[in-house]
């Protein structure tokens, strides 16, 4: 892959994660004009630093190089993560719910 693909990469998979140019420049500890150059490609990448945009961009470094049908997936946005969240609370307010009521059972069969 070239530098301009892993850059046009970048660019989408932020873009896709609704942050700023300015949000990950931020969080990585650069300039706003550092990373730019980054997005287009005007600027080799060390290792170090593709880490650092990846775990920003909450994904792995991997997910930068692959083509862009492979790394859309598994790209979440706010509402996404928090129909995965809510959806992980009601599981765990069932299986309390369920625990309770095999408690329940126990207790009305073996009286304990």
């Amino acid at each position: 892959m070239n530098i301009n693909n892993l850059s046009k990469n970048i660019r989408r998979i932020r873009a896709l994660n609704g942050r700023t140019q300015e949000d990950v420049a931020n969080d990585i500890g650069i300039s706003l004009t550092a990373y730019n150059k980054i997005e287009q490609g005007k600027s080799d990448i060390a290792i170090s630093r593709l880490q650092q945009i990846a775990d920003s961009l909450k994904v792995e470094v991997t997910v930068l190089f692959q083509n862009q049908e492979e790394s859309t997936m598994g790209i979440m946005n706010d509402s996404q993560i928090y129909r995965y969240k809510d959806k992980d609370r009601r599981v765990e307010e069932e299986l309390q719910e369920l625990k309770a009521d095999v408690k329940m059972i126990k207790t009305h069969l073996f009286g304990s």
